[in-house]
């Protein structure tokens, strides 16, 4: 995500040169027609029309598009990190957002243990996805699936996989239909599963102890079965 924001942040400032410089000589007539050609298909992918216009009214109008594409993009990046834009220029802006990606990469580095002492977000981010890499690597370990020759992203899908697998495994043992359900499904259905027999079993230890548990929410029945036994206990003690 904070290589994403911070592309967002300079991928507009890139945006604006190109309608600029790389068409700077194209205002000569028709022996321009190639770099014309550029222009309409640069405008088109703006949105913008370009008949009956000048080679310099086309590049006016994607200088001014191109401006607010990348003010859309701050603006973007600067409300994911919690920047305020008010009354800042887009120099500012990105300024603030390199700070703040800064920041949040030093404080994820520190939870991994890496030093952010004189490196670069760029420098930071690599020290980070070789920390990630080496996570994935020792969970596929203790999973048993074979790393060799794949990237992060198949990694983590492979491992996403073994982990459905052993999921559907649990369910299937607690007696719980796995069939079409996410690992998230599953993971909630052997949470309301556990749930249900902890639930099972406080009540049953309230009906021997005289405890009732209607209309009792399972903290209060457990309190109340707590109590019983300490005084329970008490009284044998004595």
């Amino acid at each position: 995500m904070l290589k994403k924001l911070t592309g967002l942040a300079l991928a507009g400032a890139i945006a604006l040169t190109i309608p600029v410089a790389a068409f700077a000589a194209g205002t000569q007539g028709n022996s321009l027609h190639p770099l014309k050609q550029l222009l309409q298909d640069k405008a088109q992918a703006f949105g913008i029309s370009t008949d009956g216009k000048t080679n310099e009214q086309i590049k006016a109008e994607l200088k001014t598009a191109s401006a607010a594409k990348q003010t859309e993009r701050l603006n973007k990046a600067a409300a994911k990190l919690g920047i305020s834009t008010d009354g800042k220029t887009a120099d500012q802006l990105k300024a603030d957002i390199q700070v703040a990606v800064q920041v949040k990469l030093q404080e994820k580095a520190t939870k991994l243990g890496i030093s952010a002492e004189g490196k670069t977000n760029k420098e930071l981010r690599e020290a980070l996805q070789a920390a990630a890499q080496t996570k994935l690597q020792e969970k596929a370990a203790k999973l048993g699936v074979s790393t060799d020759g794949k990237t992060s992203k198949e990694l983590r899908e492979a491992l996403q996989a073994a982990e459905l697998t052993k999921l559907q495994e649990k369910a299937t043992a607690a007696g719980i239909a796995t069939d079409g359900k996410t690992a998230k499904e599953i993971r909630a259905a052997l949470k309301a599963s556990q749930d249900a027999k902890k639930s099972a079993a406080l009540n049953k230890r309230a009906a021997k102890l005289g405890i009732s548990t209607d209309g009792k929410t399972a903290e209060q029945v457990f309190a109340e079965v707590e109590s019983a036994l300490k005084a329970k206990w008490e009284k044998q003690a004595k």
